[in-house]
Parts: structure tokens; C-alpha cells; sequence
């Protein structure tokens, strides 16, 4: 038997549940019609009974009911004038002091034996007043409505109006038939429908398993893909995608990191090796003094190195971040304050009041380092500005300048980690490379993005559009001014 098949598989699960469901719905719609059914045809036999009774009443009113002759005559002509009613239905009038009057001889005298020789038991002419079901011999269980005649006070007799309970048991077996049959069909339909469902439920399920054993085999890249539906198989396809798309992000972060350490490292390591052991034959005191400068200014060059690869692993799995409500007020002129210690550059910074959520500290990284990648890139007293403008709950701040400006081409790739643009803007500064790849992912962590504009010739403009703006309550909207260098 396939697996899915089996009782254990989620198709037959689910087969067996929906089965189990629907015979649930038929046997309740059963037993609801079935009592229903017999509920309303004993109310229109009851109905029938009270109408006989009507008749009666209003028969008797005019006839003489005074000794038991007169009531058996007055019996004998309301049987005889009866309307038309169905064959079935018995009318008895006991007389007190005489004979039982009938419009069915024959079974009030079997009537009449069963009482002789059972009278424990309550049959037709021992019933209770009012309606009640009794068991009639040759005819079953009847439905009975049974009153007193009274005349000038006292009880002269018995009337007895009854009808058998045969059609009710008939329709209720034929509805029994019926149910039998379609409830059959609508289990068989059902179990039909439910491994069809099951199945179509059961494949992106599958597919899911299918999934995760080639990520569980190492391929890192297959996807399930659109299920085809908006419930919530879609949203667990839609999540395992995602979750998928993290760990394969986090795979590459790691190969990412292990490939820039190795190739990275090696150069100034090999570097330092070499003036170790020229340091170890170096006699002249003066040139080993200027050698151990060298080395420990290349030892903190390659820590900052590792420093920027270790923030840039954290800052791409969103690790780095901690927000808080910044005062952007404080935050610019803190900022204004720090300009002219990046170089003797003609700095202007606009700024804007409110709040902003982000990490201050990260942020200011950002913009230190976009700052000093401006400064690295254009001549002593260029202009650098720095522009923030706020809209719509979002914050822009762009630093631009005047240099020698980014080839169209390397307009995307400047944000790589270690690239390096041939020409005016290569990587010149002797730092790390990593300044802008750390600046975008900061920028992500936040749910923001940046990005990088420019006119070869015209310098460089770098944008970041960063979400959680707030306005000041009362605030000049801007503040601007020149900073010295």
C-alpha cells in the first residue's frame, strides 16, 4: 500500500476524519428528521382525533343522554352519520349500564378478549381520559383520545376515538430505507472527496518534506515554492521559504566571512611575517625602532580589519543593532561638533528637529564612515554636505561631495564588501574597505536603505532612507549652518 494510503499517512487521516465527519452529519440529520417525521404525523392523527371529538360534542348536545338506551342510540346514529373520514379510524362509545358502541365490531370483540384475558394490561377500552397510545389487538399501537359523556352531571359513558400508529411507522421505515441509501452514497462521495482533498492539502506538504531533506542533503537553494493557495498551508509555505532564505543568507554570511578572513588576512599577515624575521636580523638600533613602529601601525590596522569584518557579520544577521529614541537635535550637533576633525574639508550640515528610533551609535558609525569616505575622495577645502530632511515618518540623510564622482557601472557594487573602483575613487584612505558594506548593512538592520548617486566629474552623493521618524511637538523644522574645517 503507497505510504500516503496508509492509515498512518495524512491523506488517509484526513479521509478517515472527513468520513467520519459526514456519517456524523447523516446519522444527526437522520435522527432529527426521523423524529421530526413521527412528531408531525402523531399531531395530525392527535388533530384528527380533537376534530372527531368536535364533532361528537356538538352531535350530543342535541340528543337525549339521559339513561344508557338513549346514549347507545345516539352512538349508533352519530357512527352512522359520520363524515368521511379514513377507514382507519375506530370509534368506541362505552355505555355505563350497557352494551359498547363501535364502527368496528370485529375488533372491539378481540378488543374485549384481550382485556378478559390480560387485564393487567392497558388496551383500547381501559385507557386513560385524554390522548394516550395504546397497544390494540389486530391492530398495534393506535393513537387514543378518550372523554367522559356526562349528562345532567354524572357520568353515563365513555367515548373513545382511535387511530392507528401505522402510517408514522411507515413513513419513519421508508425514511429509515432512504437514509440507509443516500447517507451509503453520501459516505461513499465523501471518503471520495476526502482523499481528493487530502490530497490536494497533503501535496505542498509533500513538496515541504521534499524540501527539507535536500536542505537536510545540503542544497541550500530549493524552494517550494507558490502553493497555489491563500490558507494556511500558504502561510507555512510562505514561512518556510522565508526561514529557508535567512539560514541560506546566514550560510553565505559565514562563507562570506571565512573567504574575506582568509584571503584578506594573508597579505598583511605574510607582511608581517617578513618584517619580523628582518626585524630579528635588524642590528642598527634607529631602523629597528622605525621597524617596530611599522609593525605595531600594521598590527592595528589589521585589528581594525578584524574589527570591521566582525561588525559587518553582525550587522548582516541584524545582531548589532539596539534602538532607542534618539534626539536628533543633540544627535546632529554632536555630529556638527566632529566634522571638522575628518579633515580640512568646507563642511555644511542641514539639519532637522524630532525624534528618531534607531541606534545612535550605529547610526553615527554610518555616517562617520560615509563622512570619511567623502573626505577621502576629495582635495583640501571641497565642500562636503551633509543633508537631512524628514517626510512622511521617514528620515533622508545624504552626504555628498564634490570629488572625482562614481562610474555609473559601480553605482551598485560600491556597497561590496572590499571593492575597489579603478580610478579617482579606488580605495586610497588605507582603510579597510568594509566602511560602505558596514554603512548599507546598519542601514538594513534598521528597515531602511541606501544607495548611491552620481555625475562622473560632478562627485558622489550617497542617500539613506531610514523609517521611525518623528516630529518635534515644537521645533524650528531645519537648522543649518557652515562648519569650520
Amino acid at each position: 500500500m503507497p505510504r500516503h494510503l496508509r492509515p498512518e499517512g495524512l491523506r488517509a487521516q484526513l479521509a478517515i476524519v472527513i468520513a467520519a465527519v459526514m456519517a456524523l452529519g447523516v446519522g444527526a440529520s437522520f435522527v432529527a428528521v426521523y423524529n421530526v417525521t413521527g412528531s408531525r404525523l402523531r399531531a395530525q392523527i392527535d388533530s384528527q382525533l380533537r376534530t372527531q371529538l368536535s364533532e361528537w360534542q356538538q352531535f350530543s348536545t342535541r340528543s337525549d343522554l339521559s339513561h344508557a338506551a338513549a346514549l347507545e342510540r345516539t352512538a349508533t346514529r352519530f357512527i352512522a352519520a359520520q363524515r368521511y373520514h379514513a377507514e382507519s379510524l375506530l370509534i368506541v362509545v362505552q355505555v355505563a349500564g350497557g352494551r359498547t358502541v363501535s364502527n368496528n365490531s370485529a375488533l372491539l370483540v378481540h378488543e374485549e378478549a384481550r382485556e378478559r384475558s390480560a387485564p393487567e394490561t392497558t388496551g383500547l377500552l381501559d385507557s386513560p381520559n385524554g390522548l394516550t397510545t395504546a397497544s390494540v389487538a389486530e391492530a398495534g399501537g393506535m393513537r387514543v383520545l378518550a372523554t367522559p359523556i356526562r349528562s345532567a352531571d354524572r357520568t353515563v359513558g365513555t367515548l373513545r376515538v382511535a387511530s392507528p400508529l401505522t402510517p408514522v411507522r411507515q413513513a419513519q421505515s421508508s425514511l429509515r430505507r432512504s437514509f440507509l441509501v443516500v447517507g451509503a452514497l453520501a459516505l461513499l462521495v465523501a471518503i471520495a472527496v476526502g482523499i481528493g482533498l487530502a490530497g490536494l492539502i497533503a501535496a505542498p506538504l509533500r513538496r515541504m518534506a521534499r524540501v527539507a531533506a535536500a536542505v537536510d542533503a545540503g542544497d541550500l537553494s530549493v524552494r517550494t515554492g507558490a502553493t497555489g493557495d491563500r490558507g494556511e498551508v500558504a502561510v507555512l509555505a510562505d514561512a518556510f521559504d522565508r526561514m529557508l532564505d535567512r539560514l541560506e543568507r546566514a550560510f553565505k554570511r559565514q562563507r562570506d566571512f571565512v573567504s574575506d578572513a582568509s584571503h584578506e588576512l594573508r597579505t598583511p599577515l605574510a607582511v608581517l611575517r617578513a618584517q619580523v624575521e628582518l626585524l630579528d636580523h635588524e642590528s642598527d638600533e634607529h631602523r629597528r625602532h622605525e621597524s617596530t613602529f611599522t609593525l605595531l601601525r600594521r598590527l592595528d590596522a589589521l585589528d581594525r580589519l578584524v574589527g570591521d569584518m566582525l561588525t559587518l557579520a553582525s550587522a548582516e544577521s541584524g545582531q548589532v543593532i539596539e534602538p532607542r529614541t534618539i534626539d536628533l537635535h543633540d544627535f546632529f550637533e554632536d555630529l556638527r561638533r566632529d566634522l571638522p576633525l575628518f579633515g580640512d574639508r568646507d563642511f555644511h550640515l542641514h539639519a532637522v528637529n524630532g525624534t528618531l528610533q534607531a541606534d545612535p551609535d550605529r547610526l553615527t558609525q554610518v555616517l562617520q564612515n560615509l563622512v570619511r569616505n567623502a573626505v577621502a575622495h576629495t582635495e583640501p577645502g571641497d565642500r562636503v554636505t551633509v543633508l537631512a530632511r524628514a517626510h512622511d515618518g521617514q528620515l533622508d540623510i545624504s552626504i555628498s561631495d564634490t570629488g572625482p564622482g562614481i562610474p555609473p557601472d559601480q553605482l551598485e557594487r560600491v556597497f561590496e564588501r572590499f571593492h575597489r573602483i579603478d580610478g579617482s575613487r579606488s580605495r586610497n584612505d588605507g582603510g579597510s574597505g568594509l566602511g560602505l558594506a558596514i554603512a548599507r548593512a546598519i542601514i538594513e538592520a534598521h528597515g531602511g536603505r541606501i544607495r548611491a548617486e552620481s555625475a562622473p566629474g560632478h562627485g558622489a552623493t550617497l542617500q539613506i532612507e531610514l523609517p521611525g521618524y518623528r516630529p518635534a511637538a515644537e521645533h524650528d523644522d531645519s537648522s543649518a549652518g557652515r562648519v569650520a574645517a
